[in-house]
């Protein structure tokens, strides 16, 4: 199982690589995706150095998620459309259960009634916000979230509006 944004311009070798594997390719709205990610790496750079610039970071990293969401719209269809699934995060929250057993089903695999009881009671013993939530201030960190979705704007147009 590989879990990254760096994977989603690496389509082509990963299906090289992993030719019978299921893919599932996850996708959210870039600009929240974008303020999240900067936001986190301008937080987390504050370890590594001892004025970080949280509005230089952020430039870097917007560049670099349209390069992995780009890649992601141009070799989507590398995927083999049976050995694939495209979630979209809103989707997912709306219905965990039912996108789960998509997976599954795609997979060609037993979603039994013991993963079931486990996944349910994951979600109980770790209920969503339990730590909080993160205000995003786009201009915190030098983004203007009009240009985040003018940019992104194919990526979020084919994978995530609805």
């Amino acid at each position: 199982m590989l879990k990254s944004p760096q994977h989603l311009e690496q389509f082509p070798a990963l299906y090289a690589t992993f030719p019978d594997a299921t893919f599932v390719v996850t996708h959210r709205d870039p600009v929240e995706v974008t303020q999240s990610m900067t936001t986190m790496i301008s937080y987390a750079a504050r370890m590594g150095c001892d004025r970080p610039d949280p509005v230089k970071i952020s430039a870097y990293w917007f560049d670099r998620a349209d390069d992995l969401l780009s890649g992601c719209l141009a070799d989507r269809d590398v995927l083999p459309a049976a050995q694939s699934i495209d979630v979209r995060f809103d989707d997912f929250m709306a219905d965990e259960d039912g996108t789960v057993a998509a997976i599954y089903e795609l997979a060609g695999q037993p979603l039994d009634t013991r993963a079931k009881e486990a996944m349910t009671q994951f979600r109980a013993d770790h209920p969503r916000g339990r730590y909080g939530t993160v205000d995003y201030q786009p201009a915190d960190v030098g983004l203007n979230t009009d240009e985040i979705a003018a940019r992104l704007r194919d990526y979020r147009n084919r994978f995530v509006a609805g």
